[in-house]
């Protein structure tokens, strides 16, 4: 199991240099409505809003849901005040996501328990959470 999280900002207006000034934390992907890039494939691609993101990483593959949460706690608890109402952010929420590619055939349930602790500090962050589950059913299937 893949486990993640993310925190993410949205906005028309949002300047991520602001968020990341406000915020000192250095984002994963940042961009301004309007910003141009080339994809893989040649094509240029226009942001059509702003975006701001962190991301617990994990090359190990090893953290639990409640380690990857106390990740985004020492990173952002000097700025949990500020998270709900940040300068041009039109959404704001907390993603933890999910990958499971060894469920045993037929099984389609992913589940996950979060400790005590990791509900209040998500409590305490302020913003939405989403759940994202992906379960990859393995090739021989």
């Amino acid at each position: 199991m893949t486990i993640s999280v993310t925190l993410r900002f949205t906005g028309d207006l949002l300047n991520p240099g602001e968020i990341t000034t406000m915020l000192n934390v250095v984002p994963r992907i940042s961009r301004r409505k309007g910003d141009r890039k080339i994809s893989s494939s040649k094509k240029e691609i226009i942001s059509k809003f702003g975006l701001w993101t962190w991301k617990s990483d994990d090359p190990s593959n090893t953290l639990t849901i409640d380690d990857h949460i106390k990740c985004l706690k020492d990173r952002f608890q000097h700025a949990y005040d500020l998270l709900p109402n940040l300068p041009n952010v039109d959404n704001a929420w907390v993603d933890i996501c999910i990958v499971d590619s060894e469920g045993e055939g037929g099984d389609s349930s992913v589940s996950l328990l979060l400790s005590k602790e990791s509900t209040v500090i998500l409590g305490n962050i302020g913003l939405s959470i989403e759940f994202t589950i992906y379960r990859s059913i393995p090739e021989d299937e």
